[in-house]
């Protein structure tokens, strides 16, 4: 029981990182037109992985994708590539989570609540209006698919 403990110790402290590092979203949420309601699509996109975190204490971990995310996060810091530390962040969001099968596209869709998805709108020459709508209707796509559908396994099953 131990080392699983040490395993969990390890993967909130990579999260605490990449969150530490991430912080630069907040100020494109709030000052950007193409990045509005960004922290909105963030927490939609959130509700998968804390609906999986609080029901399965003993989900199956990924601790390579931690061990990835955190290397991500700093290869983005070092290389002053927000990008990476953003993707960090959802990658052990994702690891936190235990995600399999289906909810790998939820992972990748993480990009709903990035500040890229208004840089690759405004690249199309899509105007920022309509910019929040699509970043939240593409997180609510994400939680869909982010739900797992199995039943989650009993914590102490019945002799």
């Amino acid at each position: 029981m131990k080392p699983f403990l040490q395993l969990i110790r390890v993967e909130w402290f990579v999260a605490a990182f990449c969150a530490w590092h991430a912080a630069d979203l907040l100020q494109a949420w709030r000052h950007s037109p193409y990045d509005r309601f960004g922290w909105v699509a963030l927490l939609i996109w959130l509700l998968p992985a804390a609906r999986a975190v609080w029901r399965r204490a003993d989900t199956a971990r990924h601790f390579k994708l931690a061990m990835t995310s955190l290397a991500l996060t700093f290869i983005g810091v070092i290389g002053d590539l927000n990008v990476l530390v953003y993707c960090g962040l959802a990658g052990i969001i994702g690891a936190l989570a235990g995600v399999s099968g289906r909810t790998w596209l939820w992972l990748l869709l993480a990009v709903c609540w990035m500040p890229v998805f208004g840089w690759a709108c405004s690249k199309v020459h899509l105007s920022a209006h309509p910019v929040p709508v699509l970043r939240l209707i593409v997180a609510v796509l994400a939680a869909g698919l982010g739900f797992d559908r199995r039943a989650p396994t009993p914590q102490n099953p019945a002799s």
